[in-house]
């Protein structure tokens, strides 16, 4: 039996993935449930689970950091997630599973299945403290944004979209700030369209990024809305890709 936690800020989240557990998943034996983080860290460090089910967006206490204040890491671990995140990349480069909401029985399956064969492998604690080692690199990371006055270094997460203009850019910010950029639009796509970023050039003149898109609409040859409303054309080079990723990670 793989002795398991789940914790989730949402109770409906918890009983849902509850019964698909019992339901369809009888080798896992449940310890213990709860939706508040800081109790979860109480019954991970007292039962020392073979394995946890860890929502990534919650109030207080997020998934990374509840494992940071863990003094007990020695377990496997899954993500539940609604959201579109940047570091899923990073989870996917540590080997770590995760499961988009709502839960596919076959993909919890396949979780669970990955999760046996980890078991009698190496051990848990490599594979999370990588994880937590990648998040805090991802998130010290600082983009140059060169303009006539100065540079801006910005969070990769604080950037919107990057729009070409001539042999500059016009960088759009979290905080509705847009920012000249005296460089081309090219120099961004090797910064930003890598792994363990969300960011991705979906035109000749864009590089979007993925977390903050809101809609993507067919039309007009097909576009999309981010999240302070401005539209940006999908060329017909990345459609596939675009929308590839954008349902893996929808």
């Amino acid at each position: 039996m793989i002795k398991a936690i789940l914790i989730d800020d949402e109770m409906s989240g918890i009983k849902s993935l509850e019964l698909l557990i019992k339901k369809f998943v009888p080798e896992i034996k449940l310890l213990g449930l709860t939706n508040n983080p800081t109790d979860g860290i109480d019954l991970i460090n007292k039962n020392k689970p073979d394995l946890v089910f860890l929502d990534i967006n919650m109030p207080g206490l997020n998934g990374f950091e509840l494992l940071d204040e863990l003094a007990y890491k020695d377990f496997k671990l899954i993500f539940t997630t609604a959201y579109q995140e940047y570091a899923i990349r990073a989870i996917k480069v540590a080997a770590i599973d995760y499961l988009l909401k709502p839960i596919d029985i076959e993909d919890l399956r396949a979780a669970v299945q990955k999760v046996k064969q980890k078991l009698t492998e190496s051990p848990s604690t490599e594979n999370v403290q990588e994880l937590l080692s990648k998040i805090i690199n991802l998130k010290s990371i600082r983009i140059p944004l060169p303009h006539k006055n100065g540079i801006d270094y910005v969070s990769p997460s604080a950037i919107v979209y990057i729009e070409a203009k001539s042999n500059e850019a016009l960088a759009v910010l979290t905080n509705q700030t847009k920012v000249e950029v005296t460089k081309p639009l090219k120099e961004y796509e090797s910064l930003l369209c890598q792994e363990g970023f969300y960011f991705m050039r979906v035109h000749n003149s864009f590089i979007i990024n993925l977390n903050y898109v809101n809609q993507y609409f067919k039309e007009m040859g097909g576009y999309v809305v981010m999240q302070n409303n401005q539209k940006i054309p999908i060329s017909k080079q990345k459609k596939l890709e675009f929308l590839t990723v954008f349902k893996l990670h929808n």
